[in-house]
């Protein structure tokens, strides 16, 4: 089989070969940011789903936000379902396994950015059964 190549980058494409054509015979990094990343800088987030460049901005000093607000919440007796550290954290597992579930009944495309996973995970862990 020949190497399908990137008309963009001019190199082969193998993970994403079954959405070659899709992509306009590129890679879908190349796609994104030749037709969907707009006039955004390329080491911003453009708002897509699945930038590439999501993982550059600030998605760490969120999910820091997030812990501490929680911790605050936690100790001030918020009604959580899921108080004690274990269960807790098995919401947390749980919610993490479902996520896809989670974004799709919601008509949302699950974030690319890990930092924001992580960041619904540790609110939605509060509750979640």
């Amino acid at each position: 089989m020949t190497d399908l190549m990137c008309v963009r980058y001019q190199r082969s494409v193998r993970v994403g070969s079954k959405h070659y054509e899709v992509f306009e015979r590129m890679h879908y990094v190349c796609f994104h940011y030749e037709f969907e990343h707009g006039d955004a800088d390329v080491d911003e987030e453009c708002g897509a789903g699945g930038c590439p460049s999501a993982s550059l901005t600030g998605g760490r000093d969120r999910v820091i936000a997030t812990a501490k607000e929680l911790a605050i919440e936690a100790a001030s007796g918020a009604p959580w379902r899921n108080s004690e550290a274990h269960e807790y954290l098995e919401a947390f597992a749980a919610w993490l396994s479902d996520s896809g579930g989670y974004y799709a009944n919601r008509g949302r495309v699950a974030a690319g950015n890990g930092w924001d996973v992580v960041n619904d995970a540790l609110k939605a862990a509060t509750t979640y059964e």
